[in-house]
């Protein structure tokens, strides 16, 4: 399948409509993410070499605007990705915020463009928040809140991302304490210290976040957010539940064709399954032992 045609496959199966509407959606989805050189090319897998990590991303994000959503959340979308591609997919989503879409992502070790771009940021260390505001005020708050005790600036010239991802981690607490091979005991001892010590961490930086100027009560405008109403729920933004099956019924028997040895794989295993279910249910007695063993037969036979 190539990248249009997994544009076009989105698009019929969410978007009602006629298919000139949706086709007109998928050109202008193709054009927003930079996807015109590659709308030919097919998508790939491990055993077909197909379109880059890249492209592969932006195709996956272009599944999700099919429907043109006001929210998109991303669950690590640079992972696997080079320093590059990572911040030009980063440039894809923050000119999708700049047109008047939200967009909540998790990420890990953003290099310093992609810091430079959000907006908005949230730490989070077991399950706590430590700071929920304006990125571009994380770097001057950690210092604001370091003394003697407690030196949390960000070096000069460093990635903030990766300074905050360092204090924020148990692991930066191991390494201080590791000196070389310890007994059973004393690996412990050494653990429960390390425990203890990264929960007093992160409770006072909880503290120190929650009594600061930039305190961000996540519930303060939750009575100004509209309920959703049932005019809401009863709109329809999809195609029908008919014409969605049968594109996947499609789908999934083009695969079966296009994929023979799967389907042989599929038919081989159920021979031997079956073989299975004789060889361990065969004779089975009338008496109260045997209605249980066929209640475990067609148990397993429903199973598998």
């Amino acid at each position: 399948m190539t990248v249009r045609e997994c544009l076009e496959f989105a698009a019929k199966l969410k978007l009602p409509g006629t298919l000139a509407s949706k086709q007109e959606r998928v050109e202008t989805i193709i054009k927003e993410l930079r996807l015109t050189k590659a709308q030919s090319t097919k998508i790939g897998g491990p055993l077909v070499k197909g379109v880059s990590g890249g492209e592969r991303k932006r195709t996956s994000i272009g599944v999700e605007l099919i429907t043109d959503p006001s929210l998109i959340f991303l669950d690590e979308p640079t992972t696997g990705l080079d320093s590059f591609t990572a911040t030009s997919v980063m440039e894809l989503l923050r000119t999708l915020a700049g047109q008047g879409r939200t967009v909540i992502q998790t990420i890990h070790q953003p290099n310093s463009d992609m810091f430079g771009m959000m907006d908005q940021l949230m730490l989070l260390a077991r399950g706590r928040v430590i700071y929920l505001n304006e990125a571009s005020k994380a770097v001057d708050y950690f210092a604001s809140i370091s003394d003697a005790t407690h030196d949390y600036r960000c070096p000069e010239m460093s990635n903030p991302a990766d300074y905050f991802m360092k204090v924020m981690s148990i692991e930066s607490i191991e390494v201080a304490h590791d000196s070389g091979k310890r007994s059973v005991m004393e690996k412990a001892e050494r653990d429960k210290m390390i425990a203890d010590e990264y929960q007093k961490r992160v409770a006072w930086f909880a503290e120190k976040y929650e009594t600061s100027e930039l305190f961000t009560d996540a519930t303060k405008d939750r009575d100004a957010v509209p309920a959703i109403t049932e005019e809401m729920l009863a709109t329809n933004h999809r195609s029908s539940w008919c014409y969605q099956f049968q594109l996947l019924f499609g789908r999934n028997f083009n695969n079966i064709i296009r994929l023979p040895i799967t389907g042989v794989a599929k038919i081989v295993m159920s021979i031997v399954v079956s073989l299975f279910c004789v060889m361990l249910f065969y004779d089975v007695g009338d008496d109260l032992p045997g209605v249980q063993t066929r209640n475990g037969a067609l148990f397993f036979i429903t199973m598998n």
